[in-house]
């Protein structure tokens, strides 16, 4: 058993720290996040502008319905005013101003038809800048979340290395050791086994007493305990 495996230990620990927080704290997650709020505000727009599209196409519609509508009734009207069927002056005049009155209402359809029509062709330019930067917000969100997925894969590939290394050392330290180890590591990080040097705990800001140098140079183990400072101080 090398009780200086532990720091070996503490170090693979401390990698798997740093890149648990490489995980969680990769900027692309912060760009990705923008960009899908971005997309989301486009498309909320983009179907605003789409809903409003369908409204002014059903809009031509029914304008141009109601100009061929008004328009066959003309159509009949002409028919009787030039077929002789009707004779007197007053139902000719009467016939001929009906036509006249079915003309301004056609008219008037087909100018409605013609300002709805005029409106969706600018609403639909407006329609493919919309669904244009919406496909590159969507370009950019696939090639972020590509990223991360790339990083994420090599974290946990590597994460997965060091707990075999873990456990393989582990397996040749003593329980206990190990036991205090894990119970101090919430409170020291990366400092919870220093080294004994010069008479100083590696780990403490001051110089040990000398009554504990003079403990920790006479241990006959090769590990230790700090009194000042609670650490593992390996000799």
């Amino acid at each position: 058993m090398h009780h200086h495996d532990l720091l070996l230990v503490q170090s693979l620990d401390t990698e798997v720290e740093q890149l648990m927080h490489k995980h969680r704290s990769l900027s692309e997650r912060d760009q990705l996040a923008r960009a899908q709020a971005e997309l989301q505000r486009f498309t909320v727009q983009l179907d605003e502008k789409q809903l409003t599209h369908r409204e002014l196409s059903s809009r031509q519609k029914r304008y141009e319905d109601e100009a061929q509508i008004v328009a066959a009734r003309i159509k009949r009207n002409e028919e009787r005013l030039y077929s002789g069927e009707v004779k007197g002056v007053r139902d000719l005049q009467a016939l001929q101003e009906e036509i006249w009155a079915l003309r301004t209402r056609q008219s008037d359809f087909e100018d409605e038809a013609l300002v709805a029509m005029e409106e969706l062709e600018t609403l639909g330019s407006e329609l493919q800048k919309f669904r244009s930067e919406a496909d590159l917000f969507e370009a950019r969100i696939q090639k972020l979340a590509s990223a991360i997925a790339a990083v994420e894969a090599e974290i946990d590939a590597r994460l997965e290395t060091i707990r075999m290394k873990r456990a393989e050392v582990c397996a040749s330290l003593d329980t206990a050791l190990l036991t205090e180890y894990d119970h101090l590591r919430p409170l020291f990080g990366p400092a919870t086994v220093v080294r004994f040097d010069a008479g100083k705990c590696v780990g403490c800001p001051s110089m040990m007493p000398a009554m504990e140098v003079d403990r920790l140079k006479r241990s006959s183990d090769s590990v230790s305990s700090c009194d000042e400072c609670g650490r593992i101080v390996l000799l």
